[in-house]
């Protein structure tokens, strides 16, 4: 019994063997024939067809989806594309502003006035809260549910949408409502923060000391206004022709309201500034951007960033009867 055993397991051991090498180059095409099997399958059973959604209206024109670097459109060519081709805005966006601020109107603040140029250079239609959360001032229901810091300013759309501050916003709606599309700018380009210039300006305009090396505000300060020369000199080259042929990007939007601020209002506070002179690219830039319409809309006057950073700086400044 033992043996009559051991012979019918040693053959069918051996016929085993025998049928898994006959077997075995088939065994190597079971993947490839079993992912070629279910792609033919899936085609045959999912075909996919293009389908335009009647709230989204049709694909945009190649001219606005040229690429990253594409030319952004100007505020009215861009309400005008997004009303006639039906492009997918927010709903019931609503913006809270600091108190100062108004709709379509100049505001001292730079985080206000680069979330102004954005909403306009997209065309989205938006209700303004003008708040002041310190006083406990205008502020909506949602705003009190969401924004215990007061963070400023603040967005609501799509019922349950809330974004606080203007990069986080900007960021928000630039990834879920891509057109009208704005450029991001050149290379490095999200590297570079309105607010940094905001707190460098600050704290160098509290400083007692002059605009010099030995003030560590102030090398601060140049360190990043030459990371700023080198940025457009990567993007632009050396040529300066920075704003002739060119719309915002998204950089410019950031970074342009805090360095005019910077430019305008340092030497009312603390005589003596002035670009240096190893930035002569950011300088041409300045020139060239400040030019722009769609800037000259939201630019504040002189007189209005004066009156914003006094109680920031607890000064009072006395302006002359010329200055606007």
């Amino acid at each position: 019994v033992f043996l009559s055993a051991s012979k019918q397991w040693y053959q069918r051991r051996v016929r085993g063997v025998t049928l898994r090498a006959f077997l075995l180059p088939f065994a190597a095409l079971r993947s490839p024939l079993r992912r070629y099997a279910m792609f033919s399958y899936n085609s045959y059973m999912f075909k996919v067809t293009p389908v335009v959604k009647k709230d989204e209206g049709p694909p945009p024109p190649k001219s606005m989806t040229a690429g990253r670097h594409s030319q952004s459109l100007n505020s009215e060519q861009s309400g005008k594309a997004a009303k006639l081709l039906g492009f997918k805005q927010p709903r019931g966006l609503h913006v809270c502003y600091l108190e100062g601020a108004a709709e379509n109107e100049a505001c001292a603040d730079p985080l206000t006035v680069e979330l102004q140029i954005y909403l306009e250079m997209k065309g989205f239609p938006h209700k303004v809260h003008v708040v002041d959360p310190e006083k406990g001032k205008n502020l909506p229901e949602w705003f009190r549910k969401n924004n215990w810091d007061g963070i400023l300013p603040m967005t609501k759309y799509d019922k349950d949408q809330y974004k606080l501050g203007s990069a986080e916003t900007m960021m928000a709606l630039e990834k879920k409502f891509r057109v009208p599309l704005m450029s991001n700018g050149g290379m490095g380009a999200g590297r570079f923060r309105g607010k940094t210039v905001k707190n460098l300006t600050l704290s160098l305009l509290k400083s007692v000391r002059p605009y010099d090396e030995s003030n560590p505000d102030w090398v601060d300060m140049v360190s990043e206004l030459r990371s700023l020369d080198e940025y457009l000199v990567q993007c632009h080259g050396k040529e300066g022709d920075y704003m002739k042929s060119k719309k915002f990007s998204l950089w410019d939007i950031r970074m342009l309201p805090a360095l005019y601020n910077l430019v305008t209002v340092a030497n009312y506070f603390k005589p003596g500034f002035a670009l240096p002179d190893e930035v002569p690219h950011l300088k041409s830039y300045l020139n060239h951007a400040c030019e722009d319409p769609i800037f000259k809309k939201f630019c504040p006057s002189v007189r209005k960033i004066v009156r914003y950073y006094e109680p920031k700086l607890n000064m009072r400044i006395v302006l002359p009867d010329d200055v606007v």
